[in-house]
């Protein structure tokens, strides 16, 4: 029996399932996957790959900032959505499961290594795992304050912002599924980028996360 598929956690779940929202069923490349899937599961997985893979690599790269741990991230979702059976249970679009599994990966990565730099730098002064607590609630703290500034930008800006740098949609397509122009794009997402900024500033958040962040609000 396939495992059941258990939603991702680590990142930005508000944000997740607006992307979702942002998602077509009627898309015709995922229309063609989804009925691959209902009869060749084997050609359903070879397909999503050969559609999907290069943009999540991409990314997953804005995140990592490594080329062979971006392409070890993505080889892994895609093993275990075979491995695992995960094309049974998907609800969303198949290109919102899979870049936000990407988010959730690189997060996950991104905690390991803060969990494995504590670990080294208290080898020979060993500290309270109270630091650890307290850079989880930083971390919860951040995600918390992204949402709540995505969710004051007006809907056109923030579904543009979201299709942008949460799905890794470039500017002509979000265009062209929008209907308004590359120009109102660039200005949206500057906007939102604007907004980010200040608001994590006020709040002391920019510094903390550092360059992993920064790639978030451009």
């Amino acid at each position: 029996m396939p495992q059941t598929l258990q939603e991702p956690v680590g990142t930005f779940p508000t944000l997740a399932t607006s992307l979702e929202n942002s998602e077509t069923a009627s898309d015709d490349r995922e229309f063609f996957i989804r009925k691959a899937f209902e009869t060749n599961p084997e050609e359903g997985c070879s397909l999503l790959f050969r559609q999907y893979y290069t943009p999540l690599y991409s990314h997953a790269l804005r995140f990592v900032y490594s080329k062979e741990l971006a392409k070890d991230i993505v080889s892994e979702i895609f093993h275990d959505f075979w491995r695992n059976r995960v094309y049974e249970n998907i609800t969303v679009s198949y290109r919102a499961y899979l870049f936000r599994t990407v988010r959730n990966r690189a997060c996950d990565h991104f905690r390991r290594e803060i969990r494995q730099n504590k670990a080294s730098e208290s080898r020979t002064a060993p500290e309270p795992l109270v630091a650890e607590a307290d850079q989880q609630i930083l971390y919860d703290e951040l995600r918390h304050k992204i949402e709540q500034i995505i969710e004051t930008m007006t809907p056109q800006c923030k579904k543009v912002f979201l299709m942008s740098r949460f799905e890794g949609k470039k500017h002509k397509e979000i265009a062209q599924s929008l209907s308004i122009s590359e120009k109102t794009i660039e200005t949206h997402i500057h906007r939102a980028l604007v907004a980010l900024r200040q608001g994590l500033n006020r709040n002391g958040f920019l510094t903390a996360v550092g360059l992993w962040l920064s790639i978030l609000v451009g």
